[in-house]
């Protein structure tokens, strides 16, 4: 069976906590759409200010970001995937302790950059093996919906032989690898070679992470009391979740095996949340100040 885990928003006592999530989300999302050598510049650029405290390079980064959101936006009026995609760094970088390759907002701004790309390449290197997790994000009206969209985006990329070698094109020629030093770059070339001799050090791994709708599992709430402690809410959500662990798990197994789709080879992060569309609203409000 796939491997999966189901989060949830954490609460303000007996809500969740949507905005400071949005908030939290912007936050980190110029790490997310900047190319780490473009951020190292900026950090000397400050350092090497006559006071050492000129912000002007950094608000510029900013700007940048906020303009990729809005541009992936405006190009893709029908995809709302964005803040997925940026919830999908994050957990590679903290639940799965595997640096980005590649800024792929940035890249999906660009007109000659396919937009049903991969939605973001990560790395973990330990003890001679690099694993490479390939993430696909989803937002849907319930986790059935989100499921059935991952399996078949999945199922999609591993049949598509041409896909496959732009997304290692684009690690090698436009990733954050280059901001390694030249020695550093070229062993990690070497494992990123579809073709080379250290690809039997490779390991690949899909890893969806779909964020989805679920009214009902949040509208069964405890008395909210001034003898209620406020972590008992978050607790209760957490224990009617960790109930439907196992049909969840059977729905991401049924899906992928449908498809053809190995099941050791994915991860799966559900996120339940009362209703997705104001998690990518809030965010957008967030932004905009």
């Amino acid at each position: 069976m796939p491997e999966i885990l189901i989060l949830f928003p954490r609460f303000r006592e007996d809500e969740p906590d949507v905005r400071t999530l949005a908030e939290f989300l912007w936050l980190q999302a110029v790490n997310y759409v900047i190319p780490v050598r473009l951020r190292r510049r900026v950090y000397e650029e400050m350092k090497s200010s006559p006071s050492g405290a000129d912000l002007a390079s950094a608000a510029r980064l900013v700007q940048r970001t906020k303009r990729a959101f809005i541009e992936f936006n405006a190009k893709n009026p029908y995809r709302a995937s964005e803040v997925g995609e940026l919830l999908a760094y994050l957990l590679a970088l903290h639940h799965l302790g595997a640096v980005q390759l590649a800024s792929k907002m940035a890249l999906k701004t660009n007109s000659n950059m396919p937009v049903h790309g991969l939605d973001g390449i990560h790395a973990r290197f330990s003890d001679g093996v690099m694993t490479l997790f390939f993430l696909e994000s989803k937002l849907a009206g319930s986790a059935d919906s989100g499921v059935l969209k991952y399996a078949e985006s999945v199922a999609g990329f591993g049949s598509n032989r041409k896909q496959y070698l732009l997304e290692y094109d684009i690690i090698g020629d436009l990733s954050n690898l280059t901001s390694l030093p030249e020695e550093e770059r070229q062993l990690a070339l070497t494992y990123l070679d579809v073709y080379g001799t250290e690809k039997a050090n490779r390991l690949e791994r899909s890893v969806g992470i779909i964020c989805y709708s679920d009214s009902a599992l949040y509208s069964q709430k405890l008395p909210k009391t001034d003898n209620t402690p406020p972590a008992a809410h978050e607790a209760a959500l957490a224990a009617r979740l960790s109930k439907q662990y196992g049909a969840h798990r059977d729905l991401v197994g049924i899906a992928l095996s449908k498809h053809g789709v190995d099941h050791a080879v994915c991860k799966v992060f559900l996120i339940a949340f009362p209703d997705v569309d104001l998690l990518r609203k809030t965010f957008y409000e967030v932004m905009n100040g």
